[in-house]
């Protein structure tokens, strides 16, 4: 079968013919995918070029298959699927040792021996078929087809406000007088794909939310931003105009990805008994907290939690956003997915893989 192949840690990427282990289907549990799309994230890009050094073929192997985000058909079901149903693959598979990976929750695994797909061990998706256990499965309902390859990263941020909000227990109350987050502000640093959703999935909780970048927004971010009315800053010359404006913020979530010196000037954005969530990996640069910034904190009961990915329950939850958010907002759901491409263009598919494009949301790669 084809397959989209790299070979950690050095750059590049290929469409090669790999073997097909027919004999697979035969153990017990496995039922049979055909892929229908994948779709490319940063991630993907960041093995390409090989910048992302924690990359690990499986055991014994010197090439990776590619990609964590996929859509499928069961073409050989049992084990509760069925023909023909449409199917998601988990990225992150357990360690098989430590209690978290046991029992379905390899995101917080113990022993960091965890596997995940088209990254740490185990083949990605970018092929034309898969084996694998239904407990790995989620499935998609037709009517979300379109987006459902965004399930995906919307997993990951599931999870993110789920520990966020159970983090936030701690407060004896921090919902507002009629019992929602409609009174709350977050504020998400980064408009890219990551920082859309998130947004989307505040606004979702009812929270008022700003989402800030550098620059102005291109025309495809203004109309997705609008319908849910998310609020951007420019933040070229900081945040002075918007504290100034609008008050410190409950929520504040880092999604760019770029230089953690940026945490210097999210930190005083925190209201009291606030939250500074980190999602985005900085690539260079450091920041310090002064004695008096720490003191702060601690009066002030503020925190700061990193945030990682989600497992099948949260893919099951991003799924069902999914669906509410086509209902919700028709016109921001039709501009998330940015292109598609046919694996029969090889040239674009690699291009795509190497370089994203302006104002990109999400490009799927297509199986004929």
């Amino acid at each position: 079968m084809r397959a989209i192949v790299v070979k950690p840690p050095k750059p590049g990427v290929e469409i090669n013919d790999v073997k097909i282990d027919e004999d697979k289907l035969s153990t017990i549990g496995l039922v049979k995918i055909k892929v229908l799309e994948n779709g490319i994230c940063g991630t993907d890009r960041e093995i390409v070029s090989g910048k992302r050094t924690s990359v690990k073929p499986p055991a014994g192997k010197d090439e990776l298959i590619l990609g964590h985000e996929a859509i499928g058909i069961v073409e050989v079901g049992g084990y509760g699927l069925k023909e023909g149903e449409l199917v998601m693959p988990i990225n992150k598979r357990g360690c098989g040792k430590c209690l978290n990976c046991l029992v379905g929750r390899p995101d917080f695994c113990e022993t960091g021996e965890g596997l995940v797909a088209g990254t740490k061990g185990l083949d990605g998706f970018m092929r034309e078929y898969l084996y694998d256990d239904p407990k790995y499965l989620v499935k998609i309902p037709l009517a979300i087809k379109d987006i459902a390859i965004l399930a995906q990263p919307l997993a990951d941020i599931e999870k993110s406000v789920e520990a966020i909000l159970t983090t936030q227990k701690r407060v004896p109350i921090w919902t507002c007088d009629d019992g929602t987050f409609n009174c709350k502000k977050a504020l998400v640093v980064g408009t890219g794909p990551t920082g859309i959703l998130f947004s989307l999935i505040l606004r979702t909780y009812g929270f008022q939310v700003w989402i800030a970048n550098r620059r102005e927004l291109l025309d495809n971010e203004k109309e997705i931003l609008e319908e849910p009315g998310i609020i951007f800053y420019n933040s070229e010359n900081g945040y002075d105009n918007l504290v100034k404006s609008e008050g410190k913020f409950d929520l504040i979530i880092d999604t760019s990805g770029a230089s953690a010196s940026i945490m210097q000037h999210l930190v005083p954005l925190l209201q009291i008994n606030g939250v500074l969530g980190l999602f985005g990996f900085p690539r260079y640069d450091n920041f310090s907290l002064d004695y008096k910034t720490v003191q702060d904190f601690v009066i002030n009961n503020r925190i700061i939690i990193g945030l990682d990915n989600g497992q099948k329950p949260h893919f099951q939850q991003a799924v069902i956003h999914l669906a509410s958010w086509k209902s919700l907002w028709p016109k921001t759901t039709s501009k998330m997915i940015t292109k598609v491409i046919s694996i029969s263009n090889e040239r674009e598919v690699i291009s795509s893989l190497r370089e994203k494009l302006p104002g990109e949301i999400k490009v799927i790669i297509r199986w004929e």
